[in-house]
């Protein structure tokens, strides 16, 4: 199978002990799979983002990868698509169809639905944060903190489609550009991950963007899918010079 051109996942770690989240490596595919880990001035635009201040909380590298540079593969690194459900299993396809994607999707496009979670680590694959030339940007993720807070209490009214709040929180501790998410009647839910913040905050503060459900998880595992959708303007530049930046490393 043939896979798309320019399909850029973010590995993302989270520490066990405080929850938060670190943006530790890429993941792509141009003609062949390639993986390398950000070092701390790789990506100034990003929250929590690097292998060394990762390290300094906790992580370790993957044992594969134990060096900075660019690791490449013809299939998907083994490391990865271990964490894929197997594509033999009877409810395959239902599965992908609850992601909206088709049977003969790609492995990147399965990692990026599900994040490639497993109950054994803290490690998902999340997507990168993309503008328009306009600033305009849409963006799906999972809430940080769901089991934490009270989303469970409404359960039943977030429906896709639910309108959302977001409100900015600039005295936590963890992250100064951290914004809850807040559901019907201003329920606590969660947070914006902290690897995203920092592009939401401009839109989130001049009220200039909408926030809804896109897909509830299961009874067992409800985790809350959103979509945010608005205008950064002042971000623009800093995401060119980001992807400019991600390209350079490609090349080396």
């Amino acid at each position: 199978m043939k896979e798309k051109n320019n399909i850029e996942l973010w590995l993302a770690w989270k520490d066990p002990n405080t929850r938060q989240r670190f943006v530790v490596g890429q993941l792509w595919y141009d003609f062949k799979y390639r993986f390398q880990y950000f070092e701390g001035s790789n990506q100034k635009g990003i929250n929590n983002c690097g292998l060394d201040l990762a390290e300094k909380i906790g992580f370790r590298k993957l044992e594969p990868f134990q060096d900075l540079h660019v690791y490449s593969n013809d299939a998907l690194f083994q490391v990865f698509n271990r964490r894929l459900p197997d594509r033999t299993r009877p409810d395959f396809d239902n599965l992908v169809k609850e992601y909206k994607l088709k049977p003969d999707c790609t492995p990147l496009e399965l990692l990026e639905a599900t994040g490639g979670r497993l109950a054994t680590d803290t490690l998902e694959f999340v997507t990168p944060f993309t503008l328009e030339e306009s600033g305009e940007f849409e963006i799906e993720f999972y809430i940080a903190g769901w089991r934490h807070y009270n989303g469970e209490s409404i359960i039943d009214e977030l429906k896709p489609r639910t309108p959302l709040k977001l409100a900015l929180e600039p005295t936590n501790k963890y992250d100064p550009f951290a914004i809850q998410v807040l559901g019907p009647g201003d329920v606590m839910l969660g947070y914006v991950p902290v690897y995203y913040s920092r592009y939401l905050d401009e839109a989130v503060d001049n009220n200039n963007y909408q926030a809804y459900v896109e897909r509830v998880g299961s009874l067992n595992n409800p985790q809350l899918l959103i979509s945010v959708r608005g205008v950064v303007s002042s971000l623009a530049n800093v995401v060119k010079q980001i992807n400019q930046r991600i390209k350079n490393l490609a090349m080396l």
